[in-house]
């Protein structure tokens, strides 16, 4: 978390009922222990090395979601320890991972680790904020905040002690010069120099001079003597051989055998009558309780203390309160056992963060004693090694999105020598149960020692085999050859892994991969089956194993399933044969599309993103897929980033488009978030093309929507699409939502299309309407791909409608009173604008708004002339309309060609409007405006 001068401060589901319209004096000690209200935790447990644990908790606590990682040192095992990584130079960031295996060597190996304390930000050169020290040698001596509102306003470290075990524990820092006999204090070091300071520049310092301006005074020392370290307890001593004096804009250069002390305000009083050539001699010092300590690490608040909530910090502060990812730092009473814990945050339905006291209260329920709050987040990392790996990977999911370069980290060590062999890692290519006759693999993924170090081996050197004879043997290969259940042994000097394994010999039934599939004329596909057997499990099988045919009216098929359609179009069914089960599999050939993915499953697709986050999963149950069972959605969240944002929904296997369409096709469940929808395809030649299914800001709508993307001339040859993603290049546009999609097609002519919703089509007359309305984002379909074309639009939704067709401000609305439209019910906003704007009245005097009321064609004409100031007209156009309230606007409506009426000289002014009739008209009269 980087820090400023001054250190800074229900998921809502939108049901569519009708129009799916688009846009929308402190307590600090606590004498009880954790309130933790926990719901059926998740919990992983890994034994990392000897003496690391590392576990995992997903749970529920008070409602919200929490994903904990912690890892648990014992430092009773010989061989681990808990070690610091300090920035050199002081400036200098790297993310936890990167400082982990850098540290990682032959008897010294990072188990895991955790972000450290809090750094600066670039305004003051990212230098640590806090007090480091290592092996008895100060690092950094930092600040000490004032305020209670400050993370860090108590002088408080963890380290390792000279007895070898935790410590959480407050400390007196002493730094002074000496001149003449006389003793004097000096503010920190290697930092920037701010009010009535005396800070001392060492060579640590990232910078070759000091960089301070010209309202202070400088002395430079050199030639100190027992070197420039400022180890506990010691002395060195230098001579004065340059002083810069006030409003000298040149910053002094910090020697490499010295020191500079630079004073500003009251502090000069401490130096203005030190001359060169005078000797000053500089002394740190530490709490003997602290002398011998591996490392000191300065951070805050205090959490826990003797077993017990403590916070260190105004528990009603910003900084307290506010749910966030956290890090933290805790020992037992015995000081034997280190915990290293973090929380996730800022990521709905995934982990939501903590206050400091919550995270203080899950401290306590894991058995910590005393506990320091560390960094947190976006810096928020746990870092652990899998095994039999030999550098530790990222663990936790950062609320950036990303792994964020930090100061500082601290790792749990194992120096354990190298072992003996005693653990093999080792998994099937294909796991499942085996049909008699298949051909698999061992995949071999690590040998471990004794100590849990990795253990690099030969692949050649491992030996599989079955105990009860299962499979013939062909190195890491083998044959399924006998039914019957067991294991598959893989063994390398000595060490051994078990990997249950059963074989078939008959299948129980076959299923295609997809129910039925389409292919253009002339094109090709592979088709795959599965089987099971009769327990339902699903049996690995070697697929020239099935038997495919298919008759020559539709097209023909290879023995290993690729299916070439024939030349016209037409129906009909392949069958495939597998251990005496046969199917049929319906087969359409197209002449103007090709299916290229009907979005059933999420095998082949994966998500990435740039600038901001993003997650990839199939549709709920209430969310309705517009063809089949299922549809891809792709969650993404922009908000808080700056530069381009972009989410990808991105296909393992880049997908075949079956020669050179002309468009991609797709059905996408739109969320009004004003994002640009586009894909990623590539040629036979291998170059990729951008492609657009909307144009900049330009998915506007709510609900389903048919869209397409031209390819470009240039792209020739087979084909394939590698991706299709949503962007937003505008930081000020920037939201977070969630898109869907489904039935993705390749065209090969120009002039096809697709109805927008199932219930209408190319040749209703209203498609275009509609069509138009919902790609402005006023206007959508229901989420089953229906558009209710003949339902009767209510008053409510006339509201909602006009509000958006107009743009009406929905911010700071005022109340228009009606007793049936309450503030915090859906579209109240929308309702009261129209009313503010005089567009649609109350009934019984301004009392009631009638929501669910049926709109009448006399209302529509009244508040479309209202709402667009439509131009009215003293002509008399329908022999209906006389005596109608709404007899000007419907004449408006006539003199300006929205309505001819309903024949016969008549309008209908009582008649119910329907959902398609008010499209058209609504659209007439936008076109006007």
């Amino acid at each position: 978390m980087h820090k400023r001068k001054q250190l800074s401060k229900l998921s809502t589901l939108l049901l569519v009922i009708f129009l799916l319209i688009p846009n929308f004096a402190f307590a600090e000690t606590s004498d009880t222990t954790a309130e933790t209200k926990a719901v059926a935790p998740i919990t992983e447990s890994t034994k990392i090395s000897q003496g690391v644990h590392y576990e995992y908790t997903n749970t529920t606590i008070n409602n919200d979601p929490q994903a904990f990682s912690q890892l648990v040192v014992d430092l009773n095992d010989p061989f681990t320890t808990v070690d610091v990584s300090y920035p050199t130079p002081l400036n200098k960031l790297a993310t936890t991972t990167s400082q982990a295996n850098a540290y990682t060597a032959l008897g010294q190996q990072v188990a895991g680790a955790i972000n450290g304390s809090f750094f600066w930000s670039s305004d003051q050169g990212y230098l640590p904020m806090y007090l480091i020290a290592y092996r008895d040698r100060l690092m950094n001596a930092g600040i000490i905040a004032s305020g209670r509102d400050q993370y860090v306003n108590q002088p408080i470290a963890f380290g390792i002690d000279s007895t070898g075990k935790g410590k959480i524990d407050s400390y007196n820092l002493s730094l002074s010069f000496n001149h003449n006999g006389q003793e004097y204090p000096i503010t920190s070091t290697d930092k920037h120099r701010s009010n009535d300071n005396l800070i001392l520049y060492t060579p640590l310092y990232p910078k070759p001079t000091t960089e301070t301006n010209a309202l202070g005074i400088e002395l430079v020392l050199e030639g100190v003597t027992g070197g420039t370290e400022l180890n506990f307890g010691e002395t060195v001593t230098g001579k004065v051989t340059q002083i810069r004096e006030r409003n000298n804009p040149t910053a002094s250069t910090i020697p490499k055998d010295g020191f500079v002390l630079s004073a500003h305000g009251e502090a000069m009083q401490l130096i203005k009558d030190i001359g060169i050539g005078e000797t000053i001699s500089i002394t740190a010092d530490i709490d003997d309780k602290w002398k011998g300590a591996s490392f000191m690490l300065t951070s805050g608040p205090e959490l826990v203390k003797d077993g017990k909530v403590n916070l260190g910090i105004d528990p009603n502060s910003d900084r307290a309160t506010e749910r966030a990812p956290r890090t933290a730092i805790a020992i037992d009473k015995t000081g034997t056992k280190v915990f290293m814990v973090t929380v996730d945050g800022r990521q709905s339905g995934y982990s939501r963060g903590q206050s400091l006291k919550e995270f203080a209260e899950y401290l306590v329920s894991i058995g910590a004693h005393q506990a320091l709050n560390l960094d947190g987040g976006g810096s928020t990392t746990m870092a652990v090694r899998k095994p039999g790996d030999f550098n530790v990977s990222l663990f936790n999911k950062p609320s950036d999105g990303r792994e964020r370069s930090v100061s500082t980290a601290l790792f749990a060590v194992s120096n354990a020598p190298v072992g003996t062999p005693t653990t093999v890692g080792a998994h099937l290519s294909k796991p499942g149960v085996y049909l008699k006759g298949t051909k698999g693999s061992v995949l071999v993924d690590y040998v471990m020692d004794n100590y849990y170090n990795p253990v690099t081996f030969d692949k050649a050197a491992v030996k599989i085999a079955s105990p009860q004879g299962l499979i013939a043997v062909n190195g890491l290969e083998f044959t399924a050859q006998k039914a019957g259940a067991g294991a598959i042994t893989a063994e390398f000097s000595g060490a051994t892994a078990n990997i249950p394994f059963e074989v078939v010999d008959s299948i129980h039934t076959v299923q295609p991969s997809s129910p039925s599939f389409e292919v253009r004329k002339d094109g090709q596909t592979t088709l795959t089956v599965k089987a099971f057997d009769a327990k339902n499990r699903e049996v690995i099988f070697d697929p020239t194993l099935v038997k495919w045919s298919a008759p020559a009216s539709i097209g023909t098929i290879t023995a290993s399933g690729v299916f070439t359609a024939a030349s016209k179009e037409g129906t009909g069914s392949v069958t495939a044969t597998l251990g005496g089960k046969t199917i049929s599999i319906p087969v359409t050939i197209t002449g103007d599309y090709s299916s290229v993915d009907k979005m059933e499953f999420l095998n082949n697709w994966t998500s990435t993103t740039t600038n901001g986050k993003a997650t990839l999963s199939m549709n709920s149950d209430k969310e309705p897929a517009f063809e089949g069972v299922g549809s891809l959605k792709l969650t993404y969240d922009f908000t808080g980033t700056t530069g381009t944002s972009a989410a990808y929904i991105e296909a393992k296997t880049p997908v075949s488009l079956s020669g050179t369409p002309v468009k991609i096709s797709a059905r996408v469940y739109g969320d009004a978030g004003d994002t640009w929808l586009r894909g990623r395809i590539q040629d036979a030649q291998g170059k990729e093309y951008t492609v657009d299914f909307t144009p900049e800001n330009g998915l506007k709508w709510l609900g389903w929507n048919y869209v397409t993307a031209t390819i470009p001339a240039g792209a020739t040859g087979n084909l394939t699409l590698k991706q299709i993603y949503i962007a937003q290049p505008t930081d000020s546009l920037k939201t977070k939502g969630s898109i869907r999609i489904d039935d993705l097609k390749a065209v090969f002519a120009n002039n096809y299309k697709e109805a927008l919703f199932k219930d209408t089509g190319l040749t209703f007359r209203a498609e275009g309407e509609i069509t138009s309305l919902v790609n402005d984002g006023v206007i959508a379909g229901f989420a089953d791909g229906n558009f209710g074309p003949y339902e009767e639009l209510t008053r409510q939704q006339a509201a909602i409608l006009l509000a958006r067709a107009l743009k009406l401000p929905l911010d700071n609305v005022t109340d228009p009173g009606f007793e049936d439209m309450a503030p915090t019910m859906t579209f109240y906003k929308e309702v009261a604008a129209v009313a503010n704007y005089g567009i649609i009245n109350g009934k019984e005097k301004g009392k009631k708004f009638d929501p669910n009321g049926k709109l009448t064609r006399a209302e529509m004409a009244a508040i479309l002339q209202r709402g667009f100031k439509l131009q009215l007209s003293e002509k008399d156009y329908f022999t209906d309309s006389n005596g109608s309230f709404a007899k000007d606007a419907i004449n408006s409506l006539a003199f300006n060609n929205i309505t001819q009426g309903i024949g016969g000289g008549k309008y209908g002014p009582a008649q119910n409007i329907s959902r398609a009739d008010f499209s058209v008209f609504l659209h007439r009269t936008m076109a006007i405006k």
